[in-house]
Formats: structure tokens, C-alpha cells, sequence
């Protein structure tokens, strides 16, 4: 019972909002799952009622960022064209 009204409340909370952005900091040390080591991975959750999703995660000291959009809304390739230039721009001011 207590599941459902969780679930009801944050689900309510996320139908309003267009952009979602999580936060996670991951293991710092390699992992395995059955006996195999974990490279890396990404989190990212699906069937969210948001346009346009954003998650950030750290693995082994290794920043990741996933992007996801709603088909239609934002142009994917004009996005990662903005985002390289960004990129490219505070890498030339970090330098």
C-alpha cells in the first residue's frame, strides 16, 4: 500500500515537470557481475512522462552523462552538436 501511494505521488510530481535530471555517484572500485567485469554502464530511466532526460553517474572516478529525448521534440544531432561545442569551449578556457 505504501508502494502504490509513493509511486502515485512521484509520478504526479514527474508528469508536470518537461526535463528530468538525476544524479548518482557510483562504485569507486572496478565491479563484476558473474564473474565478468563491469566496464561501465549507464543509468537511465525509462517510461517518464518528461520531454528530455538528463543523468549524470560516476564509475571508477569516470564521469558519464546520458541524454534522452522524446522523438520529435529535440533534434539529436543539433544537441550533440551544441554539447560538443560547450565541451570544446571550456576545454580551450580550461587550458
Amino acid at each position: 500500500m505504501v508502494l502504490k501511494v509513493a509511486a502515485k505521488l512521484l509520478y504526479g510530481v514527474q508528469k508536470n515537470a518537461s526535463m528530468g535530471l538525476t544524479s548518482m555517484v557510483g562504485p569507486v572500485e572496478k565491479i563484476a557481475a558473474c564473474d565478468q567485469p563491469i566496464k561501465g554502464f549507464y543509468i537511465m530511466i525509462y517510461n517518464v512522462p518528461q520531454s528530455y532526460k538528463v543523468t549524470v553517474m560516476s564509475y571508477i572516478n569516470h564521469l558519464r552523462v546520458a541524454l534522452g529525448t522524446e522523438k520529435g521534440i529535440i533534434d539529436p544531432q543539433k544537441l550533440k552538436r551544441c554539447i560538443q561545442e560547450a565541451y570544446e569551449m571550456v576545454l580551450k578556457a580550461a587550458l
